[in-house]
C-alpha cells in the first residue's frame, strides 16, 4: 500500500476509505490513484461525495436526473456492489436456462457457459424506497458485459428480478463523456430498449417483463450537478481544487 502512496497522481477524495472499500482490489486502487483516465476515480469521488449530502430531500430530487421521478428521500449509494460485494446481482434463472438449453448445440458445456452465470457488478446502485436505480458509468470504449455479452441487457435482466424481489420500480442508467467514440452508439441503443416491444424480443427467454425506465446522461451534465451541490456536501479537506483541476484537463467541465 506504501508503494501506491508514492505513485499517487490524481486528486482522490477519502482516500482512508477508498483503501479500506478496495483493501481486495488492488489494481482498481492503482488505476484510481496513477491512471488520468480512470473513470473509477469520477465514480468514486463524485458519487461518495454527493452521499454526504447535508440535505437528504434535496439529494433525492437532484437524484432523479439518473434514477427518474420514482427517487426519494432516504436514499443509498453503494458502489462497484453486485459481484463480490453485496447484495449479489445474478442474472436471472431464465437467462441462465436459456443459455443452458442451448449450450449443447451451440458446442458449449457447464465451464464455457460459467463466465455467464457469474454475478455482476454495477458501479453505482442507488436505492430509494420505491425505486432501484443501476447506473453503469462509461469512459470512451463502449461497454460489454461478461463474455461479451450486451451490457444493457445484463443489467436489465439481473436488475428485473433483483427490483421484483425488492419490490421497487426499476431504472438502468448509463454515464458517458459527451464526444465520445461510445456515446452515440449508446445512446442508440438506449433509445432502442426504452421501446417496450423491443427489449421482449430482446428478453424472449423470460416468462415476462416488467417496465423498466431506461436513462442516458453525460459526465458533463453529471459534474455540472455535483458542481452546483458542492457547497452542501462534506468536502472539507479534500483535494477539491486538484479534482476540479483534473476535470477540465479531461473536458469534463
Amino acid at each position: 500500500m506504501r508503494l501506491l502512496r508514492t505513485r499517487q497522481k490524481n486528486a482522490v477524495f477519502y482516500a482512508g476509505r477508498l483503501e479500506a472499500l478496495l483493501d481486495d482490489d488492488p489494481e482498481r486502487l492503482a488505476a484510481i490513484r496513477t491512471d488520468p483516465d480512470s473513470v473509477a476515480l469520477l465514480t468514486w469521488n463524485i458519487f461518495t461525495s454527493l452521499s454526504t449530502h447535508a440535505d437528504a430531500d434535496w439529494l433525492a430530487h437532484r437524484l432523479q436526473a439518473l434514477g427518474g421521478s420514482a427517487v426519494r428521500a432516504p436514499v443509498r449509494i453503494s458502489l462497484w456492489t453486485g459481484r463480490e460485494r453485496e447484495p449479489l446481482l445474478r442474472p436471472s434463472r431464465a437467462y441462465r436456462a436459456a443459455l443452458r438449453e442451448r449450450s449443447p448445440t451451440a458446442g458449449g458445456d457447464g465451464d464455457g457457459l460459467a463466465p455467464f452465470e457469474q454475478p455482476i457488478e454495477v458501479p453505482v446502485r442507488i436505492e430509494s424506497p420505491d425505486a432501484l436505480v443501476l447506473v453503469d458509468t462509461i469512459g470512451t470504449q463502449y461497454p460489454r458485459g461478461a463474455g461479451g455479452r450486451d451490457r444493457l441487457l445484463e443489467l436489465i435482466d439481473a436488475g428485473l428480478d433483483h427490483a421484483r424481489r425488492l419490490s421497487r420500480s426499476l431504472t438502468v442508467t448509463v454515464v458517458y463523456p459527451s464526444g465520445a467514440r461510445a456515446a452515440g452508439e449508446l445512446s442508440a441503443r438506449v433509445n432502442q430498449l426504452r421501446d417496450p416491444g423491443a427489449l421482449r424480443t430482446e428478453l424472449a427467454y423470460r416468462p415476462s417483463v416488467d417496465p423498466v425506465t431506461l436513462r442516458e446522461m453525460t459526465w458533463q451534465r453529471l459534474i455540472h450537478l455535483w458542481n452546483a451541490e458542492r457547497p452542501y456536501l462534506d468536502i472539507s479537506g479534500q483535494p477539491v481544487r486538484a479534482f476540479l483541476e483534473h476535470l477540465q484537463q479531461r473536458g469534463l467541465c
